[in-house]
């Protein structure tokens, strides 16, 4: 999976990528670009096509392994596929995917999104390599 983390002003995500227990890629960019809109997603990535389309039109019945954020018109999102496709706006610090989990804690401890992802990295195997940034800007 990855772990992928917002922390009010800016996203951190890792670039590591795996199948079963091998390490794939440590440099894979989870920022997707869909038109002006952004994904930076965690879960399966052969399902991602399909679930950022389904994000786009509105919907879908099918089940996703997929989550994370979306980022449209200068408004972020929490996106997510479980039973459908459901989004929300996001309301503060957030993290996603199998590190998730020591990421809020590093940012519960005052740590950016990025220095979260570095901890979560440190604990979950799925987490790793290079880490990106996207600095959000509000309403732009």
């Amino acid at each position: 999976m990855t772990t992928i983390a917002f922390d009010g002003e800016t996203i951190a995500y890792d670039g590591r990528v795996t199948q079963g227990g091998t390490i794939v890629s440590d440099d894979y960019d989870k920022k997707y670009k869909y038109g002006n809109t952004y994904f930076f997603l965690s879960g399966n990535v052969n399902e991602l096509e399909e679930f950022i389309e389904a994000c786009i039109d509105g919907g879908s019945e099918n089940s996703y392994n997929c989550s994370g954020f979306m980022y449209e018109n200068g408004e972020l999102y929490e996106v997510g596929g479980g039973n459908g496709v459901w989004i929300c706006r996001n309301v503060g610090p957030m993290a996603y995917g199998s590190g998730a989990d020591h990421a809020i804690t590093a940012m519960d401890c005052g740590l950016s999104a990025k220095e979260a992802v570095k901890m979560a990295a440190k604990r979950d195997i799925y987490t790793g390599g290079k880490i990106r940034t996207f600095k959000i800007n509000w309403g732009n």
